[in-house]
């Protein structure tokens, strides 16, 4: 069968049709395209069919209902090239096996005992900041928070003597996703087997990226690193046969929690101290929460959890730049929809931060309002006009780590510092493997104790769809 009934989108006189639109800001390609025809629409890149899915029924038929009919799309093709065929790239069985492996090993109780650790990797932090209060100087917030994140994963997921190896694997991962990105983006990507000069360099990043993990793999076998940690819950799952990972697929398991662990809490938190800098009132308001739940102390796995408003306003942040700002599947078998089919190796994008933004979906969309947030209204809403960790079988086995480690690391920052945004109401989304902001540079002064004061932000410049409305 082949598709019969098409998708509605738009022409293109362009033969190249919406290619370089796609290259230069897909973000805003994809919203305009979605409001224009009130949903899901099929855009053309070149001679493909790209099939953007808004429509929550659309988007439950690929990620729910016939799920196996579908297998995780181009995107994942060249970052398999870094991570190996590990949980965020695999798909069928493997897929199957290894997150009845994993999962466990995120239960909340693992993800609350992580707690102390996540609040040394916080004080690193601060200490880091620490200087730039005592200096006055405006900085770039962003490089902090995201090295805030890689500690606190590199830790959880392999132990605490890793402080010697952290700034190589934070280069490497770095660059490993540069290369992953430039891969993506090729009209004709070459795998790392052809010796270009940017292969090679690839190359020998995989393979300090591979001797790292290994090492640290050997040393918890012989029982010299065991601690409790991520790696260890990973050594020790059996699947039903009794059978464990080999030392192959830990090194993609590895590589694949460094990686998702690192850019997306980074940049979840990163976007929350904008939209906070940007939103007075709402900051007020966070930084007397914390006051009265912590006291000027560090949270604790009781605390953390008592962070209401705060935890309101991480998710309404994630609602309007959220890190996973889009998916991609390719369809396995035909399969009709309600107004259209989809043909066999049919090209599918699903996009959060398309469906996070609709009018149709929200009120007032760009406005930073963590009300949206009450108990009463999560139940309230609709299915699949929210999910920025996933839906479905897919949904991210470290939601609940990712969203505890951004409450640390964001309540303990505003205890102790007040935080002047400097560079304007408006920051540039990059959306790469994940979405992160341009940079947030600010201004930290020492609070004192019970101060509470909030700097005003200052002027305005950026990219349209990026605007966000200010409460004040």
């Amino acid at each position: 069968m082949t598709a019969t009934r098409r998708l509605a989108g738009p022409a293109f006189r362009n033969p190249l049709g919406a290619y370089l639109d796609y290259r230069r800001d897909p973000l805003t390609l994809f919203y305009e395209q979605a409001n224009a025809f009130g949903g899901s629409v099929r855009l053309r890149l070149v001679y493909e069919q790209l099939h953007l899915l808004v429509d929550p029924a659309h988007i439950r038929q690929v990620m729910v209902t016939n799920v196996d009919g579908y297998a995780k799309g181009i995107s994942y093709r060249s970052l398999d090239h870094l991570l190996g065929p590990g949980l965020l790239t695999s798909d069928g069985p493997l897929w199957h096996r290894q997150r009845a492996l994993i999962k466990p090993a995120f239960g909340r109780k693992h993800v609350t005992d992580e707690v102390p650790l996540m609040v040394e990797c916080a004080d690193r932090m601060l200490a880091k900041i620490a200087a730039h209060a005592d200096t006055g100087e405006v900085f770039d917030l962003v490089p902090v928070v995201m090295g805030f994140a890689a500690d606190v994963v590199c830790r959880a997921v392999m132990g605490a003597d890793v402080a010697g190896l952290m700034p190589r694997i934070e280069e490497d991962v770095r660059d490993g996703v540069d290369w992953v990105m430039r891969n993506m983006a090729s009209p004709v990507p070459l795998p790392p087997s052809v010796p270009t000069p940017a292969n090679r360099r690839f190359r020998k990043i995989l393979a300090r990226l591979h001797q790292v993990v290994d090492d640290v793999i050997a040393a918890h076998r012989t029982g010299e690193d065991a601690q409790g940690d991520l790696l260890s819950r990973l050594l020790a799952a059996r699947d039903d046969d009794g059978h464990a990972m080999d030392e192959q697929q830990l090194r993609h398991e590895v590589l694949t929690f460094l990686l998702a662990g690192h850019e997306t809490t980074g940049g979840a938190l990163a976007w929350t101290i904008y939209e906070l800098c940007r939103n007075t009132a709402v900051l007020r308001d966070v930084v007397d929460e914390v006051d009265g739940r912590l006291g000027g102390g560090a949270p604790d796995a009781a605390s953390v959890g008592l962070l209401e408003l705060t935890g309101r306003a991480i998710d309404e942040s994630m609602r309007l730049h959220p890190p996973a700002w889009a998916f991609s599947r390719t369809s396995l078998a035909p399969d009709s929809f309600d107004s259209f089919d989809l043909g066999k190796g049919a090209l599918i994008v699903i996009s959060p931060f398309v469906n996070h933004r609709l009018p149709e979906f929200w009120s007032a969309p760009l406005r930073f309002d963590p009300d949206r947030f009450t108990p009463e209204a999560v139940r309230a809403r609709p299915a699949l006009h929210y999910f920025p960790f996933g839906w479905g079988p897919h949904l991210c086995v470290g939601q609940h780590l990712s969203l505890t480690e951004v409450r640390v690391g964001l309540s303990m920052l505003l205890s102790r510092f007040d935080i002047e945004l400097v560079n304007g109401l408006r920051v540039r989304e990059h959306p790469e493997i994940s979405n992160t902001p341009g940079p947030v540079l600010v201004r930290v002064r020492n609070r004192r104790a019970g101060s509470g004061t909030v700097a005003a932000p200052a002027a305005s410049v950026g990219c349209p769809v990026a605007h966000t409305e200010v409460t004040r």
